[in-house]
């Protein structure tokens, strides 16, 4: 882990990292990866192509206080915005030094909400599910987006038409996702499986070094129901992730349509 670890733990999601623009893909996923060994639960969005409007109304609607907007223009500058109580300010800070500085705000932030969080936190997160994270106004003309290899996890055994269902779902999902990725199909695997949305977001707290890994899964399981599926799918990431060190793995929920990037 990185310097900031235990120091301060914070709510699902503080941050939104945003990559406006193709070329800036590899910075974005670099920096959440960053912010992630720092304890920061940052979220990654690609090609965000909506007003700022709309990024403050996401943002307000999820609860999130900081965007760090990476674009293709900017070099070596992230652009970092704040919507606190109404006010927004921004401002233009070097991407080696972001790490350092989101992790300064959002524990002063922290400390000052520690006692309001409870209460707003069961609000927020249901206002918006996933409306942005889908649509981010793609032309049509990029032709197919070839999806990365989707395995599913049920707890009990599905139908071969069920099956297809949940893999179509899932390629709908994440279509505009991987329109955008630099990645090569073998650094991507998808993970799809009957947990809800407040599950998934737990296995964000996952370590995968082969030491660590377990001991993780021991920590999530302890504060979750449905151990033995769960364990079935920590052996499944574990494969995935240590085993065939896939870099980066989508655990997508087809309960609830929804998404986590485990890098």
């Amino acid at each position: 882990g990185g310097r900031y670890d235990h120091m301060f733990t914070v709510s699902s999601c503080d941050l939104l990292v945003v990559s406006v623009g193709q070329k800036s893909m590899e910075r974005a996923i670099n920096v959440v990866q960053k912010l992630w060994a720092a304890g920061i639960a940052a979220e990654i969005m690609y090609d965000w192509s909506q007003s700022q409007e709309e990024l403050q109304e996401y943002c307000r609607c999820s609860g999130i206080t900081y965007v760090a907007l990476i674009y293709d223009k900017e070099g070596n500058h992230v652009k970092v915005k704040s919507f606190e109580r109404e006010r927004q300010t921004e401002k233009r800070i070097l991407e080696s030094d972001v790490v350092d500085h989101l992790a300064q705000k959002l524990r002063t932030k922290f400390y000052d909400e520690r006692n309001s969080r409870e209460i707003s936190d069961n609000v927020t997160t249901q206002n918006l599910k996933g409306s942005f994270s889908s649509n981010s106004g793609l032309s049509e003309s990029h032709g197919t987006v070839v999806i990365p290899n989707v395995c599913i996890i049920p707890p009990e055994k599905l139908s071969a038409s069920v099956r297809r269902r949940y893999e179509a779902q899932v390629q709908t999902k994440l279509q505009a996702c991987f329109t955008n990725f630099p990645l090569k199909l073998s650094e991507v695997e998808i993970l799809a499986v009957d947990l809800p949305k407040e599950t998934i977001i737990h296995f964000l707290s996952l370590e995968f070094d082969d030491q660590a890994f377990y001991t993780t899964v021991k920590q999530l399981m302890s504060r979750l129901p449905k151990q033995r599926y769960i364990k079935q799918v920590c052996d499944e990431i574990y494969t995935i992730k240590i085993e065939k060190k896939v870099p980066v793995l989508v655990l997508y929920s087809y309960k609830d349509d929804y998404y986590k990037i485990l890098f």
